[in-house]
């Protein structure tokens, strides 16, 4: 039952109405019997007005997606080291009006690889694309035993502040970062090479983008025993995946980073755990994350 005194969390994001967020932080609040709900708000408001809000409607937390990751950053009164280094936040704690925020995202991913592959180590990892999807998943690697990332990276408008943000990761984290152009093939087949992690940080593949992030005829360069991920989960098997399978290396969607993201952002607030196998096991169809 929902009382006068339920705890509201949330996400705030546009588009954000088939989310599955509510789904499993409202799981999460059932197990351990705490009077709180999770909602959607879908909204285009300002970063101001958001913050505002959260303060004076007395949101106790909230996870953040487009358009608001980077643009409510100045906005908040602390960031955690993670936060700062990426740039980029997805959760906000409230306490008594004072704003707190992180980003699990890149723990996230990584949690989710070390449940579905608990024996694997991952050394050297090849990441394509490098928004900010990948820039938390270069951030927390080194907390997860990789030495190297090679990031493939567009000649865009971004790019220089992207070198300069990677820049700062490897100096405070001591992980080895090399970029490279995206186009460049040659410098692509030698990273794959050495890759004992394939990722595709980019949002081809997507339902509305579809195609596939990586020339098939380059994938042969990557070692058998690799493992390649796709941060994507809608759909749950890309074109990217599709092609990794045939050629038969173990792959993994993103959808084990949503729930371990969540399972993160859940503990941020309420310093308590969120058992995610009966989440895995709702979404994946009755089968676990392994």
């Amino acid at each position: 039952m929902i009382s006068g005194y339920t705890a509201l969390y949330g996400l705030i994001a546009h588009p954000a109405q088939h989310s599955l967020s509510p789904f499993i932080h409202n799981t999460g609040f059932h197990q351990i019997q705490m009077d709180a709900r999770y909602a959607v708000f879908d909204s285009q408001a300002t970063p101001a007005a958001i913050a505002s809000a959260i303060k004076t409607l007395g949101i106790r937390g909230v996870n953040l997606s487009m358009p608001y990751k980077q643009s409510l950053v100045p906005l908040v009164d602390d960031l955690t080291p993670t936060a700062k280094l990426v740039g980029a936040i997805n959760t906000i704690k409230n306490e008594a009006g004072r704003l707190t925020a992180t980003n699990t995202d890149g723990d996230g991913f990584w949690r989710a690889l070390q449940k579905k592959h608990p024996q694997r180590r991952y050394r050297s990892v090849t990441i394509l694309g490098a928004g900010g999807a990948a820039l938390v998943v270069i951030e927390a690697a080194v907390r997860y035993g990789v030495q190297q990332v090679t990031v493939f990276k567009r000649a865009n408008a971004t790019y220089d502040s992207v070198i300069q943000r990677l820049a700062q990761i490897s100096l405070a984290s001591g992980l080895q970062i090399i970029v490279e152009p995206y186009d460049d093939q040659l410098a692509l087949a030698t990273a794959l090479q050495n890759a004992d992690c394939l990722i595709n940080a980019t949002n081809i593949g997507m339902t509305a983008t579809p195609g596939n992030p990586l020339p098939i005829n380059l994938l042969q360069y990557l070692p058998e025993d690799s493992l390649v991920a796709d941060l994507i989960y809608a759909p749950r098997e890309t074109a990217f995946l599709k092609t990794a399978q045939k050629a038969h290396y173990q792959i993994q969607n993103g959808l084990g980073m949503l729930i371990e993201q969540a399972a993160l952002s859940f503990e941020f607030w309420t310093n308590e755990s969120m058992a995610t196998t009966p989440i895995y096991q709702h979404l994946n169809g009755g089968n676990d994350a392994s």
